[in-house]
């Protein structure tokens, strides 16, 4: 017998409210789930993901350096 089978035989044995009582924390799981995994950075993805790790960069300074760049183009 499958998990999901178990699953639906258990709460086949409960009364109505019970099953509904079942769904909603069901749904709470699902809910708590997706949190999670939207908290993730969806960037990590990317193959760039990472990229200056372990560079000896300052990022900001490097930042500020392309806008002044920018700034004082012809």
């Amino acid at each position: 017998m499958t998990l999901l089978e178990q699953i639906q035989k258990e709460i086949m044995l409960l009364p109505l409210e019970k099953q509904g009582e079942a769904l909603d924390f069901i749904l709470f799981l699902q809910q708590r789930s997706n949190v999670k995994s939207q908290k993730k950075n969806p960037l990590r993805k990317h193959p760039a993901y990472g990229s200056w790790r372990g560079r000896n960069i300052d990022a900001l300074k490097y930042q500020q350096n392309i806008r002044l760049e920018w700034d004082n183009r012809p």
